[in-house]
């Protein structure tokens, strides 16, 4: 039986720490088939957009992911690039995204799938009708209350089916620089993806560097605005960084050293893999498009091919 508040000097340590029964306690041999079918759904879910990474990481349903970067690094098109990527490959995706509007990421994603920078008319309705039951776009560009922003994540997921989920970005909920409401809701995201078996990935900005060097230094997971509790709740943390310098050079027309990549991508943290680390990718020439290598090549989708063997299936 328990001790009571009253007789708690009494309090035989050895013979009362334990209650009468003990719920969720996994036996050693209970947990033999549980850890091998966690080793081999470590690669599960959704798969990068680039070769290099296959295998080190995944957008993992039951994951919380928090993607950041300087503003202007190019988070926002990185993810819609992986979203793009997942609706390719037959997953519904939900985009949120709070400061683009609904067209403007649409007529993104198309440029995107096309690689083009900007597609006909005629594109865009076949890219819609190919997108049909793939891409749901939360139509809002203005602030929201926690409340709201996770009523959206849940009905994207409820009832459209989405099994990715991309937040763009964490400053457009009203949340008052109030650290702990930050946690609270970071919180409920975590138990969002969890609890509905989905991937969930929330991109937020860092803190502006200082120093001589400035943007030029690679941001680690400890720069994030706000408090750790981000990083921490967090199955994985993605960072983009952008060689700016080398960027304006080739815009400007000046020779660059080209072996170095444009843009780097850090995995700084995953909970269930053991791969950390940094790849680096080049800009396409026509779109804000990661590429492999510096031959700044990337296939289009095959939309119209895709659509004729749906009418004929």
């Amino acid at each position: 039986m328990l001790v009571t508040r009253d007789d708690f000097r009494n309090l035989k340590v050895q013979e009362e720490l334990s209650y009468n029964s003990v719920d969720n306690v996994a036996y050693p041999r209970e947990l033999v088939d549980r850890a091998m079918k966690r080793r081999e759904s470590v690669d599960d879910g959704i798969k990068p957009p680039w070769a290099k990474l296959e295998g080190g990481f995944a957008l993992r349903p039951g994951e919380l992911v928090l993607a950041g970067g300087y503003s202007g690094h190019g988070k926002s098109a990185v993810m819609s690039q992986w979203g793009l990527h997942a609706a390719a490959h037959g997953h519904r995706v939900g985009f949120i995204s709070l400061e683009l509007p609904a067209e403007w990421l649409f007529d993104q994603l198309a440029s995107f799938s096309a690689v083009v920078p900007e597609t006909p008319e005629p594109y865009l309705k076949e890219f819609a009708q190919w997108m049909d039951e793939r891409l749901y776009i939360y139509d809002k560009v203005d602030v929201m209350t926690p409340e709201e922003a996770l009523q959206a994540v849940i009905g994207l997921v409820k009832f459209f089916g989405c099994k990715l989920i991309i937040f763009d970005c964490l400053f457009m909920v009203s949340l008052a620089d109030d650290l702990e409401a930050e946690r609270a809701f970071s919180q409920k995201l975590a138990a969002i993806a969890k609890g509905m078996g989905v991937c969930i990935v929330i991109c937020h900005h860092m803190r502006k560097p200082a120093g001589k060097e400035g943007e030029k230094n690679i941001p680690t997971k400890h720069d994030f605005i706000g408090s750790s509790h981000l990083v921490n709740v967090s199955s994985s943390v993605l960072i983009v960084h952008e060689d700016k310098e080398k960027t304006k050079k080739r815009n400007q027309g000046e020779e660059v050293d080209d072996d170095f990549p444009d843009i780097n991508l850090v995995v700084a943290k995953q909970r269930y893999h053991r791969y950390e680390g940094r790849t680096g990718y080049w800009l396409h020439d026509k779109v804000r498009l990661l590429c492999n290598s510096k031959r700044r090549e990337y296939k289009p989708i095959e939309i119209r091919q895709q659509l004729r063997e749906k009418a004929n299936a």
